[in-house]
């Protein structure tokens, strides 16, 4: 988990207990301290460890300085001791079964990737107001991610060795860090990738057509479409595609942007 100055405190206790609420609770918990917090968010980490170091080994990670949210969890990634690694969201709520179910299924298959659904709220994590579905099979996946991202990041586990020392981790793609390592995955091998048909995470979601609604947010998709065609991981007609769609997603009303977001992208 990494966190910056900007996550509100409520928010990342939330996450937190939901992570040692868990069935399978984790048997280390990273957390990377993203540039300086402030004393609401050192607090609320202060506590947690001297609440919970006992239980767990909680393992804090400090940045000097902040930097783009794929070099904090690659700082983070070489602190992990275990094979198995679980990302999450400093402002998201995990369900109790999201680690049992993922470490039952890496026991029973051969997987180096697993992600599953999320479902979004406001204000309360067990009152949904929508849900992102993602693809199961590493065929549906392989078609989702031409044009959409096939893995709700914060429901992500993975092999640390393979992402960090065969795939080289995560790469500075800002905005779309997760994204670009999925799709560097499914070139290399296709069959590595799979999503658990539950909902794992219940995502918060208040912000996030605010975050997508201006130039910057533009840019970054086109740079981050541009590094997907230049590496090959996507055809020329995808990144046409995408890079028009994005842009003119990007520079319309926030009304349009959200009625897109629940006919299109979401299902309610």
């Amino acid at each position: 988990m990494s966190v910056y100055y900007r996550e509100k405190a409520d928010n990342l206790q939330e996450s937190l207990e939901s992570m040692i609420e868990q069935t399978c609770v984790p048997k280390q918990f990273v957390i990377i301290r993203d540039g300086e917090l402030g004393s609401d968010l050192d607090e609320v980490l202060n506590n947690f460890l001297n609440r919970y170091g006992n239980l767990i080994k909680i393992s804090l990670v400090r940045l000097n300085h902040r930097v783009n949210l794929g070099r904090a969890l690659n700082a983070g990634l070489r602190v992990c001791k275990y094979e198995l690694v679980a990302r999450m969201d400093s402002d998201d709520h995990a369900l109790p079964r999201r680690i049992e179910l993922q470490v039952d299924f890496f026991s029973h298959n051969s997987v180096k990737v697993l992600g599953g659904n999320i479902q979004e709220f406001t204000t309360f994590w067990n009152k949904p107001v929508s849900y992102r579905k993602v693809p199961v099979s590493p065929q549906g996946i392989r078609q989702f991610s031409r044009t959409r991202n096939p893995l709700n990041h914060m429901t992500v586990m993975f092999k640390k060795d393979f992402i960090l020392n065969v795939m080289g981790g995560y790469r500075d793609v800002l905005g779309f860090e997760d994204y670009d390592l999925w799709l560097r995955v499914l070139k290399d091998e296709s069959e590595a990738i799979y999503n658990l048909p539950q909902v794992l995470v219940a995502a918060r979601t208040a912000e996030l057509q605010n975050r997508r609604g201006d130039t910057s947010y533009v840019k970054q998709n086109a740079f981050a479409r541009w590094v997907f065609y230049r590496d090959r991981l996507i055809s020329l007609k995808d990144f046409l595609v995408t890079l028009g769609v994005g842009t003119l997603v990007g520079l319309s009303s926030s009304r349009f942007r959200e009625y897109i977001y629940k006919l299109v992208l979401r299902k309610k």
